[in-house]
C-alpha cells in the first residue's frame, strides 16, 4: 500500500482474506516451534491464563464475563510467554433509597 496510494476496490476486498491467510501461516510456523496460542475454555477469565486490562459496563451479560480478547496469549511448551489480555463485563449496581432514607444496592 505504500507503493500504491490508490488501491483498487478488488485489492481492498481481498485484503481481509489475505491477512487471515498470513495469520494462519504465521501460527503454523509458531506451532512447529512448539509456541502455542492459549485457548480459553470459559467465558470467565482464568487468571492463570488471562490478564484483565479493562472492564466495560454491560447489561446483556453477567459480571466478569469476557467480552473481548484484546491480545492473544502464548505458551512455549509448559511456560507461559504472554497471558491473554481480555476485557470483561462490569455490571453496575442500581442505587435505590429505602423508606428510611438509606441507600440500598440492588443488582440490575
Amino acid at each position: 500500500m505504500q507503493n500504491n496510494r490508490n488501491p483498487t476496490p478488488e485489492f481492498i476486498e481481498r485484503l481481509p482474506r489475505s491477512i487471515a491467510a498470513l495469520n494462519c501461516k504465521f501460527l503454523s510456523v509458531l506451532g512447529k516451534r512448539q509456541l502455542i496460542p492459549i485457548e480459553l475454555e470459559s467465558i470467565e477469565p482464568d487468571f492463570n491464563l488471562c490478564r484483565v486490562i479493562d472492564r466495560e459496563e454491560r447489561t446483556d451479560v453477567p459480571d466478569q464475563t469476557i467480552t473481548k480478547i484484546v491480545r492473544r496469549g502464548f505458551r512455549w511448551t509448559e511456560k507461559m510467554l504472554r497471558p491473554t489480555e481480555v476485557i470483561t463485563a462490569k455490571v453496575e449496581p442500581n442505587l435505590e433509597l429505602s423508606v428510611d432514607g438509606n441507600i440500598n444496592e440492588a443488582l440490575k
